[in-house]
């Protein structure tokens, strides 16, 4: 099986995904990984249909808007 890098903005709902890179600024990494997302990090995709996106992150839902979504390179476990 490929495994395919992604992103999050694009990820359908009860898919868990592995953060592989974060595109992003120091500004934006620090923010994601307050949130307790950063490379390595599983996450499972809640709610992504519009609006934003919502993920569980250790047990915590965690609301990021699509820009920041965008930044966020996945794989699918």
């Amino acid at each position: 099986m490929i495994e395919r890098i992604n992103i999050l903005a694009h990820v359908p709902v009860n898919k868990a995904v592995k953060v592989e890179r974060i595109i992003a600024g120091p500004r934006a990494r620090k923010y994601l990984a307050d949130l307790g997302i950063f490379e390595g990090e599983t996450l499972k995709v809640l709610k992504n249909d519009f609006g934003p996106i919502v993920v569980e992150v250790k047990g915590t839902r965690v609301a990021l808007g699509r820009g920041i979504a965008n930044k966020v390179e996945v794989r699918e476990l």
